[in-house]
């Protein structure tokens, strides 16, 4: 799965013009619950864009999400309103918040929540918006290693970060697999 940051709203005429039909009724059509609601809770909110953090804020959400998932209710209103409204900004310091109150990085701690796809999806959301840059760079390193090459989300991965931040994402994979991606 491949989660992008659109601007709020901007893929409507596009999806709507090559496809007939929205990412929201496209989700609702082929996604069961409950990653349904935490993909429509990204989607089709409204996401603040300014780059502000607020410490208490972050504090408060890391504590919303710890029960969440001590509760290992990953679908829980709270996370979908808090990973789908928040400026990324405040996204990172909440889980930098989680970690330090916690002990324990919110990627970790979710493992053994009882739904693993539930899982595998809240933990690619959070590597999309904590660090895009190595979320791709790991996505770009599976798309090459093994037998053949998985040439679909290795464009998708380079075409999705080209004009973002593929310069990052370079760095990433030349950290990750010890060479360039120019050498690949």
């Amino acid at each position: 799965m491949c989660i992008i940051s659109l601007p709020s709203g901007g893929h409507e005429g596009g999806l709507l013009s090559l496809f007939d039909c929205s990412l929201e009724e496209d989700i609702v059509s082929e996604i069961s619950f409950p990653k349904r609601k935490i993909l429509l809770g990204l989607v089709s909110s409204f996401r603040y864009d300014k780059e502000m953090v607020y410490m208490d804020v972050a504090n408060s959400e890391a504590a919303k999400l710890h029960e969440a998932i001590k509760a290992k209710q990953l679908d829980h209103d709270q996370v979908v309103y808090i990973l789908g409204t928040r400026n990324f900004h405040q996204l990172r310091e909440t889980f930098r918040c989680y970690e330090r109150n916690y002990g324990i990085p919110i990627k970790q701690d979710i493992k053994n929540c009882g739904d693993a796809d539930l899982e595998k999806l809240l933990k690619t959301v959070i590597s999309c918006i904590d660090t895009p840059e190595k979320h791709f760079a790991e996505v770009i390193r599976n798309s090459i290693v093994g037998l053949g090459t998985d040439e679909d989300s290795l464009t998708r991965a380079i075409v999705t970060r080209a004009e973002v931040d593929l310069k990052k994402v370079r760095k990433s994979t030349l950290t990750c697999t010890k060479t360039t991606s120019t050498k690949m």
